[in-house]
């Protein structure tokens, strides 16, 4: 089962995400994501257990209680959507899931401006410049 742990710590290291949830049962793979630009912890990160019940343990008696000074929150992940992207991290850093077409969560939050294509293509230069060819509608 994969976990995926919210709100770490930013010192928070793959090594300590280890040892915490080794506690509970055999860890196969433990991450803790890191922005690629600035090198920094985006404070969420991702354990995988192969024994269920020992991941639902460790679900239940870590989730909302204190790691490095951090509350966390522990969940079971959810699959990843068209774009390789989990859904508790869509959901986290605020990115909007397309493949719904969940225009929802974009109301309020800004505005788009959509310019209607040009019925009238017979001003289009098609040719190179200065060729005078515009074309036939």
């Amino acid at each position: 089962m994969n976990l995926f742990i919210a709100r770490l710590n930013p010192s928070t290291k793959t090594q300590d995400l280890h040892k915490l949830f080794t506690h509970y049962g055999l860890v196969t793979t433990v991450k803790v994501i890191f922005d690629h630009s600035t090198g920094k912890s985006k404070c969420y990160g991702f354990v995988e257990m192969p024994n269920n019940n020992e991941a639902h343990e460790a679900l239940q008696e870590l989730d909302n209680t204190t790691f490095q000074e951090n509350l966390i929150s522990v969940r079971e992940s959810q699959p990843q959507d068209d774009r390789g992207m989990p859904a508790e991290v869509r959901r986290a850093t605020g990115t909007p899931s397309w493949k719904d077409n969940d225009r929802q969560q974009l109301r309020g939050t800004s505005t788009v401006i959509v310019k209607p294509l040009r019925d009238d293509l017979s001003r289009r230069n098609f040719g190179y410049r200065g060729s005078n060819y515009h074309g036939s509608v």
